[in-house]
This record gives C-alpha cells, sequence and structure tokens, in this order.
C-alpha cells in the first residue's frame, strides 16, 4: 500500500489543480511546482545518516572538524561555489577566558559488588559521560544521595572517597557532594525535560558540566544514566528488589549489601579552543552585496538526529537542488547570492561578525532551521515559525508567513475542502517517498531565540533573521534524539519553505515591491486591529483603581503597534523604484491616520467605561527615566561580549531585556524603550514574555552600564530664547 503514495503524490504535481490549491504571491506556481519535484525529504534523510555519527558535543570535541569536512566535501560535489571551513576562535563574553577543547575517547560504567553488571558505555550511548568530565579509573562505593543538592541529603551517609547516585541538576551536586563531602564522582539520572521519569523512563539525557573557574576545586566525572536505571538502583540500595537491568531479581537483603561501582573515563584537552564554520555559496547574477544566508548548527552530541542535524541536513538539501535545477536550466540563476553556514550555534556568529563587522551591510536577510525533522505525532510537536523581534521589524516576516501559510494549508484536510471536491486528505500535498502523510503542524508566532538567528537580529548585526524551531520537544538533547523519530515529510515542507523564501529574496526587485507592499499593507492593518482589541480588552477587564493605566496602555500599544509597521514599510525602500517609494509614503500617512482613528476609538471606550479624562502626568519614575539616553558603547564585538555579561533584574523576561538593549540608538530615552518593550510584551502577551515595569527597565541599565555596554547621558533640557 506504501508504494502507492509517491505515485500518487506525482500525478498531483503533474496535474495540479490550479483552482483548489492555496498559493502565496511569492511562490508562483511553476516554482513551488520545481521545488517540490526536485526538493527531497528522502535524500535529506540519508545525508542525515551519515550527520548522526558524529560526536560534537562542541566546536572544541575531536569530530567536529571532521564533521565540518564532510559537509564541506558534500556541499562541493553539489556544486555549491567558494566552499571553505571557516577557523574561529572561540567566542566568550570574555576575551581573556579562553579554554581548552574537550573531547570524549571512552566512558564505561559497572556494578561491581552486590553483582557484576555493565551500567552503561559511550560506546552505546554516546551521551552517557558528560561534557568536562576528566579522565578517571575509580572502583569505589556507591551512595544513594537522593536529589544530592542540600546538605541534609548527606546527613550520616559518609560519602568521602565513594561515588554518588543523585538525581539532582549536575553542577549543585558537585558542589555539595564532591568539593563540600569529598565525594570522588557522580552518577547522575538528572534530565532537564519535563516528562522523560514518566514517558520516556529509558531515555539518558546529554549533560554538561560546568567547567571550574580560577581558584575552584577541580571538576569531577560524571556518569549518565536513565531515570529508570537511576530509580532501580536506587530501589536496590534501600533494600528492595530492583526490576529492570538484571537478567535475574536478586532477592532482598535486610541490611541491604554494599554496593562496588568501577568508573572508567577517557578524555582529552587540547588547546587553542577552537569554532569555526563551513560556508558555501550560490553566487547570484548581480548583487553580491546583498546576501540571503541559509543557518544551520552542527555542533551537537552523537545521535542529535533533530536538534540540529536535520537543520543541516535540509541546508544541504536545499543546495543540492537548486544547484541541480540552475546547472540544468530548470531555474534562473537568482540575481542575490544564497550564502549557506553550518555553524557553531550562535558562538561562530557572534565570532564571525565581530572580527568582519563590515559583513553586515552584505546580508539583507537569516532564515535559520533548528529541529525541522520531527515526526509530529511523537510527543504533539509544531514546527513554530518566529517572526523577527519589533527592534528588527522586516517584510521578511510576511513573506515568510505567507508562505508558510500556504505549504499549511496545502497539507491539512479541511472537511469543506473535501466536501468541493478536494483530493483528501490534503488539496496540496508535500509527501516524501519514505515519509509520513501526517499534516503538516506549522504556526508563525512572536519572536524566540536560543538558536542561530539571534545573533543577526542583536543591534550590534542588524540583519532581520526568523528560524523555523519545532516545540515542545521532550528528545532534545537526549539519547531519544535519533533517526527513528525523523520524518522525511516534514524535512521535505521545512526545506520547501525555506527554499523558496531564499529565492524570492534573492531576486526581489522594484517591479516586485507594490504586491509585497499590497500584503504587508493588509497584514499590518490586520495586527494593529488585533492590537488595539488587546488594549480594549484589557481596559474592559481593569479594575476601576487600574483603569488609567489600562487606558495609557491601550494607547501606547496602539502606537507602538503603528510604528512597528510603519518600520517593516520602511524596510522595503532600499528595493523600491520611484513610484514604489511614492506608495510607501502613502501607506505610511494612511497608519498615521489610522492610528488617530484608532485613539478615538479607545477614547470613546474609555469614557464608556466611566473613565475620567484627566492631563497625562509621568510618574515621578518614568520622569527620571525620561531624562536618560542610552548609546552603545565600543565595537561590534566589544559591546556584543560586555552584551553577554549583564544581568539583567530576574523579574524581567531573559527576551525583553535582550530587546530593551536592542533598541539603544543614543536617541531613544530609557522611557521611550520602556514604552516599546512594554508594547512588544502586551501585543504578544504577558504570559508569553512577562509583565515589563518601570524599574526592571531602570536596573537593566544599570547593569549595562556598569558593564560598559552602554553610556547614559542626561541631556541639558533645550534652550529658551
Amino acid at each position: 500500500m506504501r508504494r502507492l503514495v509517491p505515485v500518487f503524490c506525482a500525478l498531483l504535481v503533474l496535474f495540479p489543480l490550479a483552482g483548489v490549491a492555496q498559493q502565496s504571491p511569492f511562490l508562483p506556481e511553476e516554482t513551488y511546482d520545481k521545488l517540490v519535484n526536485e526538493i527531497s525529504g528522502d535524500i535529506a534523510f540519508d545525508n542525515l545518516r551519515s550527520l548522526v555519527m558524529y560526536h560534537s558535543p562542541s566546536a572544541g570535541a575531536e569530530d567536529f572538524p571532521k564533521e565540518a569536512q564532510w559537509v564541506v566535501e558534500r556541499a562541493q560535489s553539489y556544486g555549491l561555489e567558494e566552499v571553505r571551513f571557516i577557523p574561529l576562535p572561540a567566542w566568550h563574553a570574555d576575551p581573556k577566558a579562553a579554554d581548552l577543547n574537550w573531547t570524549l575517547k571512552s566512558g564505561e560504567l559497572w556494578l561491581l559488588e552486590p553483582k557484576e553488571i555493565k551500567i552503561g558505555d559511550v560506546r552505546e550511548t554516546p551521551v552517557s559521560v558528560a561534557d568536562n568530565s576528566p579522565s578517571a579509573d575509580i572502583t569505589a562505593e556507591l551512595v544513594d544521595v537522593g536529589e544530592g543538592i542540600a546538605d541534609s541529603d548527606y546527613a550520616g551517609k559518609g560519602v568521602t572517597g565513594k561515588v554518588v547516585l543523585a538525581y539532582g541538576r549536575i553542577d549543585k551536586v558537585k558542589i555539595k557532594a564532591c568539593w563540600d563531602h569529598g565525594a570522588v564522582a557522580i552518577v547522575s539520572y538528572y534530565s532537564s525535560r519535563v516528562s522523560p521519569w514518566t514517558d520516556y523512563p529509558d531515555q539518558v539525557a546529554w549533560a554538561r558540566v560546568g567547567r571550574s573557574k580560577e581558584g575552584e576545586k577541580p571538576n569531577p566525572p560524571v556518569f549518565m544514566v536513565s531515570p529508570r536505571t537511576g530509580l532501580m538502583l536506587s530501589r536496590w540500595m534501600a533494600g528492595r528488589a530492583p526490576t529492570h537491568i538484571f537478567s535475574e531479581e536478586p532477592e532482598a537483603t535486610s541490611p541491604p549489601p554494599i554496593f562496588k561501582v568501577h568508573l572508567k573515563i577517557q578524555s582529552e584537552l587540547t588547546e587553542p579552543e577552537r569554532s569555526g564554520m563551513v560556508e558555501g555559496f550560490i553566487r547570484g547574477t548581480t548583487y553580491h552585496d546583498q546576501a540571503v544566508v541559509l543557518t544551520a548548527h552542527l555542533q551537537e552530541e552523537k545521535t542529535s538526529a533533530n536538534d540540529d542535524r536535520s537543520g543541516c541536513a535540509n541546508l544541504l538539501e536545499i543546495a543540492r537542488a537548486l544547484e541541480a535545477m540552475i546547472a540544468e536550466g530548470r531555474l534562473p540563476r537568482p540575481q542575490r547570492d544564497i550564502r549557506f553556514w553550518w555553524t557553531d550555534e550562535i558562538a561562530a556568529e557572534y565570532q564571525y561578525f565581530s572580527d568582519h563587522p563590515e559583513e553586515r551591510k552584505h546580508i539583507i536577510a537569516d532564515i535559520n532551521q533548528d529541529m525541522v525533522g520531527a515526526r509530529q505525532s511523537l510527543g504533539g510537536r509544531v514546527q513554530h515559525v518566529s517572526r523577527t523581534p519589533w527592534s528588527r521589524w522586516s517584510f521578511l516576516n510576511d513573506v515568510v508567513e505567507s508562505i508558510v501559510t500556504s505549504l499549511v494549508r496545502g497539507n491539512n484536510a479541511y472537511l469543506a475542502s473535501w466536501q468541493n471536491k478536494n483530493p483528501a486528505p490534503f488539496s496540496r500535498p508535500i509527501l516524501a517517498h519514505l515519509g509520513s502523510r501526517e499534516p503538516y503542524n506549522s504556526e508563525v508566532v512572536p519572536y524566540f531565540d536560543s538558536t542561530d538567528h539571534l545573533v543577526f537580529n542583536e543591534s550590534a548585526v542588524s540583519i532581520p533573521g526568523v528560524t523555523l524551531t519545532n516545540w515542545p520537544d521532550e528528545y532534545i538533547h537526549s539519547s531519544d534524539d535519533d533517526l527513528w523519530q525523523i520524518d522525511q515529510t516534514q524535512l521535505q515542507r521545512n526545506a520547501v519553505a525555506v527554499a523558496a523564501t531564499a529565492l524570492y529574496l534573492a531576486n526581489l526587485s522594484g517591479a516586485d515591491v507594490p504586491t509585497l507592499t499590497a500584503v504587508m499593507a493588509g497584514e499590518a492593518r490586520e495586527r494593529i486591529s488585533r492590537d488595539l482589541a488587546t488594549g480594549l480588552s484589557r481596559l474592559a477587564q481593569a479594575p476601576a483603581a487600574d483603569q488609567r493605566a489600562a487606558y495609557d496602555d491601550a494607547l501606547n500599544l496602539l502606537g507602538q503597534a503603528v510604528a512597528r509597521e510603519t518600520a517593516g514599510l520602511e524596510s522595503l525602500r532600499r528595493f523600491a523604484d520611484a513610484g514604489s517609494l511614492k506608495l510607501l509614503d502613502s501607506l505610511i500617512a494612511d497608519f498615521k491616520l489610522t492610528e488617530l482613528n484608532h485613539r478615538k476609538r479607545i477614547d470613546e471606550w474609555f469614557l464608556a467605561l466611566g473613565g475620567k479624562k484627566t492631563s497625562a502626568m509621568l510618574a515621578e519614575r518614568e520622569a527620571a527615566l525620561a531624562t536618560k539616553v542610552p548609546r552603545n558603547l565600543g565595537t561590534p564585538g566589544e559591546y556584543l561580549r560586555a552584551k553577554e555579561r549583564v544581568e539583567g533584574p530576574k523579574t524581567l523576561h531573559g527576551l525583553m531585556a535582550w530587546e530593551a538593549l536592542n533598541f539603544v540608538d543614543g536617541k531613544r530615552s530609557l522611557l521611550d524603550i520602556y514604552r516599546i518593550v512594554r508594547g512588544e510584551s502586551l501585543s504578544a502577551g504577558e504570559w508569553y514574555y512577562g509583565k515589563v515595569t518601570p524599574e526592571d527597565i531602570e536596573a537593566l541599565f544599570t547593569a549595562a552600564e556598569k558593564e560598559k555596554a552602554v553610556a547614559i547621558a542626561t541631556p541639558a533640557p533645550p534652550m529658551r530664547h
């Protein structure tokens, strides 16, 4: 039955139902057909088979340059130009904090008494040894200390010279067990995931021991086991019979026997610490200083099929498909360069732009893929597509959303569509030969970080970037992130979305601006209306004592929404011809009229709810913020390092702290920045970004000034004549 799937899909592609298909104005039907026919989730999956064999938990690992070289050779074989590995120094917030490269050679854990049992081996489960564990050859008693992060966990247990079994956070266990109480090693069944203990009890989590700082004691060796193994060992050590890791269930004894283990780890430290990335090009015909960059990161532990070897495999497949079609004349060469970066996640881009700040002006957008291969029925995973942050709002958002939405609608089942005699289950299916027939569960969401695109969106880099990242993911950074949970169909859909977006951007011309502007204007009005509704809803729900504050929030949110959408239209100016520039100016003026009309609606709603208009008075703290104007300090690299050291208030969401610093331009006051970021938080929802207060913004910039990321001036008031 499975053999019928590719034939069915091929017929649909060869004989498209144009009147039925969901289409994006940025993805012409002819281009769509070419991409779907050529891009293969199955070929991407085949490359994934090779990538998952490298154990590169960091760029300093021995396998990282080997993996990078494999990508270089494969990219060259696909026809990418100027493919090279770019070696980079390792990125640190403190440039003097260079460290050593850590590579794991081998690791085993054996239970010797009361029964000889092999507990774990890195040849079977590569994440069994926590990163940065030193070499060790230890035979010692094993002592169960429970969570192992409080002194009470060690009461009466005497762990000096022994190995502890614990499930608490590793660095906290390290301090208590080894540094404070003299233990020599840790067997850990800690996991940062939500449900391994209940849903995935045999999952071994990847972990890292923080490097010891100057003056601290050395790190202990740490061996990782699954929750089931850890709990069964704990059960047996408490005098109850275990039920999992033993072929024969030994009888429970009282008192319980002594447990002895043999832990052997061989690891290697080399210097200098390294980083780097692989780069390749599809050269454009006309513009070589307006590149579109596609990113994914190489460094991850062995297996790590989804995070992020899926993105790396998709980059290779996009390169192969585009180069093949260009070489054969089926696709015209784009006008702009498309650059492919396989990176050391985040760190490589920070270092690259620090070393080459001029490159910031040569790139118009970044599209990142991090976790794009998930079989979505496993764990209820959703392919999230981020918008840019407000500080980098761009036409890129509407292009990506339009293309992704068209693929979502073509790869989900709708009853009315089926009743309209469209093919079941999907009206415009993208299905890999060996992949699933699952729907495409994808959602465009407000900005989030934690992967490569964040560097592009930094104010010191100023390039709009988005990412495709599935979430939630209970397999990430564990022994479960392997090929079995990857879906070739989802690989193909995501690769088509990214390739289509890259091609549109690489060919964007003045002739395309009117259509793009029309789409942006429509989406902008919808977003502004949604923000208006958010402000009015907050006003309607506010207690009488908070009505004035809710009214001010509604007005602020509206003003910031209009400013955001105006910035999006402004991002088109570099591509517009004379006629399109007049159109942009007209739309921006129209937005101002829209804001005036919506302000009247807010006023009317406020009065209808019993509010009383009074003259606006700044609170004392807000008045103080209005007198302070920050500016960034140093070169891009110096600023980015200083920014990484800034510790903002714990009550402020890290993304909002990052955004507040992004809005520094030497002109905006802290009050201006507070109002923008508060608007951004309210637009997405305080459940998403948390609450933003003037106190938090003031504390953040005090910390930033202390780290010399910014200088804060108090401009003199204007002279009166």
